[in-house]
């Protein structure tokens, strides 16, 4: 058995700062704490968070608009829509199907 490794730790000892250079690369993009695979997943998520960011931005200054409508404008129909949308209240005359 050891007949078969002793060319294997020959190699080793004539090349012995790529083999320690090799272990080193090794250890730290495959077993480290942050290891490659880590560190791209960890890319996603950061790509994944600034999607959600953009959209909550844009969702907030339609909020922002909203505000400024009722604010200032006092406008009646929107104001009902409001009331329809967000406390499902309707008129008298009027049905309301709910789908889901």
């Amino acid at each position: 058995m050891f007949s078969k490794l002793l060319p294997i730790f020959e190699w080793i000892k004539k090349h012995k700062y790529l083999s320690v250079t090799v272990v080193f690369l090794l250890i730290i993009f495959v077993f480290d704490d942050n290891n490659l695979f880590k560190h791209f997943k960890n890319q996603a998520q950061i790509s994944n968070l600034k999607k959600e960011i953009a959209e909550m931005k844009r969702d907030s200054m339609d909020i922002v608009n909203r505000q400024k409508q009722l604010d200032f404008g006092g406008d009646v129909e929107v104001i009902e829509d409001l009331a329809r949308e967000k406390y499902g209240m309707h008129k008298d005359n009027e049905d309301v199907f709910v789908i889901e």
